[in-house]
């Protein structure tokens, strides 16, 4: 395989990875947002805070 087609496929390789990336910490920082919501929406109390 040619230095070129290397490069050019490392580069896509870290394309997808970048976007799985950023696909997975949107939804990490939404079910935080829900998490969220829902505690204070139910009033939601952790043990700890006693």
């Amino acid at each position: 395989m040619a230095t070129g087609q290397i490069s050019r496929r490392r580069r896509l390789v870290a394309a997808d990875l970048a976007e799985e990336n950023a696909e997975v910490l949107r939804e990490s920082e939404g079910e935080e947002a829900s998490a969220a919501a829902e505690e204070e929406v139910f009033d939601v109390v952790d043990e700890k805070d006693y």
